[in-house]
C-alpha cells in the first residue's frame, strides 16, 4: 500500500469517527429536547388503580378485575379505566369503573362506576 493511500486510508477512518460522533451527540440532543412523559405510566397506573378499588370496594364485594387502559379524552383530561368483576345484594356482574384526571396535576376530575351490560360484555 501506498503512503498516499495510508494516509487517505488514515483520513477516512478519522472522518467517519468524527461523523459518528456528531451523529450520536446530534441524536442526544434531540432526545433531550423531547417533552419528557410527564409521569411514568406505570406509577400512574398504580396510583389510579388504588383509586378504583377502594371507591368500588366502598359499595361491592370485588372479586376479580382487569385493567382496560388509559386514553385521553380531551386536551387536559385523561382516563383510566378498569372493570370489575363484582357482587352486590347477591348478584354478580361485571363493573366499568372510569376515572378522569388532569395528566399534569393528577387533579381528579370524576369517578364514575357503571354496571356493565352483559349483552355487550367482551370476553377478558
Amino acid at each position: 500500500m501506498s503512503k498516499l493511500s495510508a494516509v487517505l486510508l488514515l483520513l477516512g477512518l478519522s472522518w467517519c469517527g468524527a461523523a459518528q460522533a456528531s451523529m450520536e451527540s446530534d441524536i442526544l440532543e434531540v432526545i433531550a429536547r423531547q417533552p419528557a412523559q410527564s409521569q411514568d405510566p406505570d406509577r400512574l397506573y398504580a396510583k389510579w388503580s388504588r383509586v378504583a378499588f377502594h371507591e368500588a370496594g366502598k359499595v361491592y364485594t370485588l372479586l376479580d378485575y382487569k385493567y382496560l387502559g388509559h386514553s385521553r379524552v380531551a386536551p387536559g383530561v385523561d382516563q383510566q379505566q378498569f372493570r370489575f368483576w363484582v357482587r352486590h345484594q347477591g348478584v354478580e356482574f361485571p363493573l366499568i369503573v372510569s376515572i378522569r384526571y388532569d395528566p399534569v396535576s393528577e387533579m381528579l376530575f370524576s369517578i364514575q362506576m357503571e354496571q356493565e351490560k352483559r349483552g355487550n360484555l367482551q370476553i377478558l
